[in-house]
């Protein structure tokens, strides 16, 4: 028999087991000590009176677990996950999950963590101070309200400039209802965002954002509005008042949190995987987008509390441009042409229509730049002018040079020759 290494607790096991098998202490006694049953002390009894020590160790202890990951395999991952593999920034959840799509390496993510660690390829993290907040409840059907927000962020790598992500994430299922990049949060962005949203899904019932002045207007409220009742709105904010979608204000980041969340794992995996796919633009970039959020909600969406949803379905017949774009008010001029900015546009009238000279027109901005003009919410064709030639500056004239003084005296002399003809044929 080999030499065996007891720890502390096989070694109190053993001492236990001696006194029993000399009778010093009773099958009850050890049975307490030991915190077992009668019947496992006896089995023990048995075993250390036919093997002594040997019996106190695991019959396991020494032996290559029948789970034990494949060195190969192993090493494999170290190859995919070191300084030059392709999954270096990855978290351990989302290589778990490409190790299977894309390699055919079915690894736990508890275990791919140990791996990572005891090679060195990454750290424990610290446990951070825990703060306790309140809890809301999600929303209990899908289309009942959904988070807006725009993140910012280096998608490409940091050889690539930044650029913005604004996306949406349904409250009760917690799935990506849309998604687009854009090289700023803006509001063109947005409008686009949302015409996306209800297209594909429907028109929510509510919308929680942060206080953006995009979506939430800073102004304050004049005399004329708080008798009306009325409260100053962004042009997104009249798009949602425009398509009865109520807005709800996030007074912290950690109130619209389903949002922030979703932040933190997009600029992680999609970060990762646009860089893997050898994303460049961010055209690319979003014709990437589609793909990823299938699988996105394939893996992390859940079912809501209520089976059937509450999204509003659009009209077949109802103008997006209308209702999807900025609204600016005009007044049409005798020449029929309304101007906007810098561009002066021309009303195009069928033929014997009536004048509609000083009546007010609504000029929609679309989100690709182009204008729309209604009338009584009927659009009304319209062609942009030229711009009117500026007139050319004239030239700078020289400045007049300076003219030194002249003595009073030759000026007297000079004034009395002007004047010395009326003073002709008068006697002195």
């Amino acid at each position: 028999m080999g030499t065996i290494i007891l720890s502390d607790q096989q070694q109190r096991r053993a001492q236990i087991l001696e006194r029993l098998c000399t009778g010093r202490i009773t099958t009850a006694d050890a049975a307490r000590l030991l915190v077992l049953s009668e019947r496992q002390v006896r089995r023990l009894k048995r075993d250390y009176m036919e093997t002594a020590m040997e019996s106190v160790v695991h019959g396991n202890a020494g032996r290559v677990p029948a789970n034990k990951t494949d060195p190969q395999v192993a090493d494999k991952i170290r190859e995919l996950a070191g300084s030059s593999g392709v999954y270096q920034n990855y978290n351990t959840c989302h290589m778990a999950d490409m190790l299977a799509r894309d390699h055919d390496i079915t690894i736990g993510r508890a275990t791919l963590d140990r791996l990572l660690i005891t090679s060195g390829l990454r750290k424990r993290k610290r446990p951070g101070e825990r703060v306790v907040r309140k809890r809301r409840k999600r929303r209990a059907a899908e289309g009942a309200m959904i988070q807006l927000d725009g993140s910012p962020y280096a998608w490409l790598g940091d050889a690539h400039p930044s650029f913005c992500l604004l996306g949406g994430i349904d409250d009760a299922t917690s799935k990506v209802v849309g998604a687009t990049f854009r090289p700023t949060e803006d509001q063109a962005g947005y409008l686009i965002l949302l015409r996306r949203i209800c297209v594909t899904h429907g028109i929510p019932m509510s919308v929680y954002h942060d206080k953006h002045t995009i979506l939430r207007s800073p102004k304050e409220p004049t005399i004329e509005d708080e008798l009306a009742g009325k409260l100053p709105m962004s042009q997104v904010g009249r798009v949602l008042d425009r398509l009865g979608i109520e807005q709800i204000i996030a007074h912290s980041p950690q109130a619209k949190g389903r949002i922030e969340r979703l932040w933190n794992t997009l600029q992680d995996r999609l970060a990762n995987e646009l860089v893997t796919a050898g994303v460049q633009t961010i055209a690319e970039a979003n014709a990437f987008l589609p793909d990823f959020i299938a699988c996105f909600n394939a893996k992390f969406a859940r079912a809501p509390a209520e089976n059937e949803n509450v999204w509003t379905p659009l009209e077949p017949d109802m103008d997006l441009d209308y209702h999807f774009s900025t609204t600016e008010v005009r007044i049409v001029k005798a020449d029929h042409t309304v101007t906007c900015g810098p561009k002066t546009l021309q009303l195009v009238l069928p033929k014997r229509a009536a004048p509609i000279t000083g009546q007010k027109v609504e000029v929609h901005g679309l989100p690709d730049g182009t204008l729309a003009i209604y009338l009584n919410r009927k659009r009304v064709a319209h062609k942009q002018l030229p711009a009117a030639p500026q007139k050319a500056c004239p030239p700078e004239q020289p400045k007049p040079r300076h003219v030194a003084a002249v003595d009073t005296d030759v000026k007297r002399a000079s004034r009395r020759r002007q004047m010395q003809h009326l003073f002709a044929g008068t006697p002195r």
